[in-house]
């Protein structure tokens, strides 16, 4: 009986699970220092999404809401222009907590 792909490499993983919530959680805190005008959760994602949204790709606040919960992480273009708003001293702490 054959394994499917997914649940073997998802099994044989090298990521423990605390690098994967730190990462995730990476996402929410670099868009609250991008945002800092945001009064709540809701108003942050209302404005990330304002911010990140293209003609091409929109940006939903309940997607937004999403990064910002940790529930999903946001495709590299999105990491890119928040890494751009919070700019350098995100990028910063983020090569630093990789390298500790």
């Amino acid at each position: 009986m054959e394994k499917s792909f997914r649940k073997k490499s998802h099994k044989n993983s090298n990521l423990d699970r605390h690098t994967v919530d730190a990462d995730l959680a990476w996402v929410g805190k670099a868009l609250w220092r991008a945002l800092p005008e945001a009064q709540s959760e809701n108003d942050l994602c209302e404005l990330a999404a304002q911010v990140l949204s293209t003609a091409d790709h929109t940006v939903t606040p309940r997607t937004v809401k999403n990064w910002v919960r940790g529930d999903n992480t946001p495709h590299f273009r999105y990491i890119r222009s928040i890494l751009v708003m919070a700019g350098a001293e995100a990028v910063f702490n983020l090569i630093d907590a990789e390298a500790a």
